[in-house]
């Protein structure tokens, strides 16, 4: 193939640079795609995601060791936080309350250990059938992560 003009010249040089300008802001292992979107701003018109969903998604990819246990928390502030918050209906110990009865006993501290996702749930976005109110405008995420993991600690 021959090519004549230096105006092909240019537009093929500009192609490729656009091509490579978009390699290597999509990664060195991505491969151009003429599908590949930015991703929107949080909380714009293009931002599916809802608040339940961020949040979740902050505990699981964030928050969590392989083992299911907070990282990066105040234990300390955590406990004090929990007496602040917690304590006037579940207790000093987080044991006032029983969890599902008809399995046996399970408390915060249970839940906190176990089912660690729906107890951040609960704590973020309550739970009318049980009476919890939620506290995702009212608590900080760092002091929810922080009183998580001093649950996780409880009997």
């Amino acid at each position: 193939m021959r090519i004549s003009s230096s105006k092909t010249i240019i537009a093929l040089t500009l192609y490729g640079l656009a091509l490579g300008a978009s390699i290597c802001t999509a990664g060195p292992s991505a491969a151009p795609s003429k599908d590949v979107q930015e991703k929107p701003a949080p909380g714009s018109p293009g931002d599916t995601l809802t608040r339940e969903d961020a949040r979740m998604a902050y505990l699981v990819y964030k928050l969590l060791d392989k083992d299911g246990k907070i990282i990066g928390a105040d234990i300390k502030r955590g406990a004090k936080l929990f007496y602040q918050n917690c304590r006037p209906c579940h207790g000093e110990d987080g044991r006032r309350i029983i969890f599902n009865q008809g399995r046996g006993p399970e408390f915060i501290g249970n839940k906190a250990r176990d089912d660690l996702p729906t107890f951040w749930y609960q704590m973020n976005f309550g739970d009318e059938d049980r009476n919890m109110e939620a506290y995702i405008d009212e608590i900080a995420v760092d002091e929810m992560r922080d009183i998580a993991a001093y649950a996780q600690t409880l009997p």
